[in-house]
This record gives structure tokens, C-alpha cells and sequence, in this order.
């Protein structure tokens, strides 16, 4: 099969800063693409909305923490999709026009795989991450294995679908990394989607919570957190978040928010080693961070601060099949408003999407594919 489709390509690796002049799509390309025949337990399908992740920002500019991603490469791993053509092998029920989302990270599969045996693929160290090893969900049909599929929940639209692994993530950090209780107090440190994500699921755990981001979110991602009822908290390096909290901070109501500076539980989304650093300070002894983001350059800890105030530091990597049923229910429940944090793009529009997604200009950037 040699049908040729549109792509979103990576094509070089230059590193690039987005507020130097220099355009933030110098890397990357809109691209024909030649579909390869279908390799046993592989499938061919029509992608029909794609979610741009943090991740497909940071390896667009060329950031060093996704290096290892080999180029060309089409992106992509947030999306809904439609089977077009079964490979051969043993598909189970899958059938020609069902609707699905992927799982994004897909191990080995191996017996004495520590994670694999346990069907925590994400956590697999061979593990291949669609869009990344492969080409994924910003081509206009994508191949990939059936053992990634997710069929979408009845009552589950295929936009909802292309936010379902971003949501996935948020359900395994926070009903399996955390132990959220009525009443506590949460902040959420960065205000893109992991972060109003995040959020969000906090406060259906009963959690009041409030958000952080900067003077440039101001205007978009800070302000629609402030429509959802969320606490909004504007940092810089001048006004931190350590002073704003020992100075005292108030929710709608009036009621202070934290205890003498400190919070129960801190969810770090913004991947800025300086906030990192500065959680340990502002959350409760034997509090909680979560740590969700991913970090180009180490990041620098007190370590003597945390094993003196028992602070519990704990990582989430990814997700499984399990955190995408999760996540699909509180879609189609309605806990999570989709539409509240979603800006729309057609696919002739997707360079301006890149562009607004990685200059923080937009929400969470869906491109309808076809």
C-alpha cells in the first residue's frame, strides 16, 4: 500500500527559543507520507483529533530531554482514530470503523518483564512510545498495533477521545501517587492542561485547590482557571510562592488558604527545576508532591529539608489501560470539562496550532485531522 496522507513532521533537532525571533517551526514540516504495508498485529487508521502534549512542544524546539527521539519522525500520541484495514494476526473483536484512542506507551511484553508482567507498560525501561519510536497521531493515518487500542466509552465524542491519554496520566498520578482527602489544601504548580487537569481531579477528590503560572498566562490559562472557581496564584521571581503563602492568600470566600504558608499537597506540572526546588518549602511536614513534569537540566533538592519535615516526593510516569478507563469516565461524567480548556484547529491550521501551543497562547491545542 502506497496511498500518500499529510503529516506533521520532525525533521531536525536544532534547539530553539521561543522568544528569540527565530520561528518555533524552523524544525518541523507538513509532509507527504507513504503509508507502509501492514505488519502482523498492526492495524491502518483514519486519525480524526490529535492533542499537542507538552512533550510535542519540547521536542519541536529541540529540547535536550528529547534528544533520544530519532528524526524524521511524525509526532503524536494524544488521539482518537477509526480502523480502516486490519493487518494480519489475531485482532480480537476489533472490527473495521470502531473508534478508539491509543495507548500511548507500549512494553515489551516480555514474561520477566518487572512491569510488563504487571501491565504497567508504562513503566517498562523498552518501552515505545507511539509518536516518538513511531510515527503517530499528527499524520493523517497512522499504522500502528492493535494491542494499543482503547475503545472509546458510548457517550465519549472522538474530540473527548484525543484528551484521554493526557487525562490517563492525571488518574494514575492522583488516585495511585496520592492519597487526596476532603478538605486539604492543594496547589498545582503550572496552569497549561496536566495542570488544569490536575486541578480538576483534586477537587472531585474534595480538595480545595489553587493553580500557579506566570504573568503571560495571565490573560488565557489563568484566567480560565478562575472561571472553573479555582484559586489563581501568579508567580515571577519577584512575588514567589513562598512569600505570596507566608503573606497569606484567601479563597472566593475569605477563608485563608494554606497553613502558615504550608499546603497539604503540592502537584508539580510546569517542568521548571526552580519550582521544583522551591516545593519542598511550601508543603506541610509529612505532606505530599506529586512530580508529573518532566525537567531538560537536573533539578536541585534539599534533601536534608525533606528527610527532616518527612515529606513524601513521588514521580508518576505515564499511564495504563486501566488509567485510560478512569480517565474516560470523568469525561463522560462530566467531572471533566473538556470543552472548557479546548481550543479547536483545523488541520490546515496546524503550524499555527504548534505555534500557539508552544508560546503558551492557547490552552490545549486539538487539530481535527481529516
Amino acid at each position: 500500500m502506497s496511498n500518500s496522507i499529510k503529516g506533521f513532521c520532525l525533521q531536525s533537532n536544532e534547539k530553539i527559543y521561543p522568544n528569540s525571533g527565530q520561528s518555533v517551526l524552523s524544525n518541523s514540516a507538513v509532509v507527504d507520507m507513504e503509508i507502509p504495508p501492514l505488519k502482523e498485529g498492526e492495524i491502518l487508521a483514519k486519525t480524526l483529533y490529535t492533542g499537542i502534549c507538552g512533550s510535542d512542544n519540547s521536542a519541536t524546539i529541540g529540547k535536550a530531554n528529547f534528544d533520544w527521539v530519532q528524526r524524521p519522525r511524525v509526532i503524536g500520541h494524544e488521539f482518537s482514530a477509526e480502523v480502516l484495514e486490519l493487518g494480519p494476526g489475531d485482532h480480537g473483536d476489533l472490527k473495521v470503523g470502531d473508534i478508539f484512542t491509543p495507548l500511548a506507551m507500549l512494553g515489551c511484553r516480555e514474561e520477566d518483564c518487572p512491569a510488563c508482567s504487571v501491565s504497567k507498560w508504562n513503566l517498562c525501561p523498552k518501552k515505545e512510545i507511539i509518536g516518538f519510536h513511531r510515527n503517530g497521531g499528527f499524520g493523517q493515518q497512522v499504522v500502528l498495533e492493535s494491542d494499543r487500542v482503547v475503545p472509546l466509552m458510548k457517550g465519549l465524542t472522538p474530540a473527548q477521545g484525543a484528551l484521554v491519554e493526557p487525562l490517563s496520566i492525571i488518574t494514575n498520578a492522583l488516585y495511585n501517587k496520592c492519597d487526596i482527602k476532603p478538605g486539604q489544601d492543594v496547589v498545582v504548580t503550572g496552569c497549561g492542561i496536566i495542570g488544569m487537569m490536575s486541578a480538576e481531579v483534586a477537587r472531585a477528590a474534595g480538595a480545595r485547590v489553587a493553580v500557579t503560572g506566570i504573568a503571560h498566562d495571565r490573560d488565557i490559562r489563568l484566567k480560565r482557571a478562575k472561571e472553573r472557581g479555582f484559586i489563581t496564584i501568579e508567580v515571577s521571581p519577584e512575588n514567589s510562592l513562598t512569600s505570596q503563602l507566608l503573606n497569606g492568600i484567601t479563597d472566593d470566600k475569605g477563608i485563608p488558604f494554606g497553613t502558615n504558608g504550608k499546603v497539604d499537597l503540592l502537584i508539580e506540572c510546569s517542568g521548571v527545576p526552580p519550582v521544583l526546588t522551591e516545593a519542598v518549602g511550601v508543603v506541610k511536614p509529612e505532606g505530599d508532591i506529586c512530580v508529573i513534569a518532566t525537567y531538560g537540566t537536573d533539578v536541585q533538592i534539599n534533601a536534608t529539608h525533606l528527610t527532616r519535615t518527612s515529606l513524601n516526593m513521588r514521580g508518576s510516569m505515564g499511564s495504563c489501560r486501566a488509567d485510560y478507563m478512569a480517565a474516560q469516565k470523568l469525561m463522560v461524567t462530566g467531572i471533566f470539562p473538556s470543552e472548557h480548556y479546548t481550543d479547536y484547529y483545523d488541520f490546515k491550521d496546524i503550524n499555527q496550532a504548534f505555534e500557539d501551543s508552544i508560546k503558551a497562547n492557547n490552552m490545549k491545542a486539538v487539530v481535527k485531522m481529516n
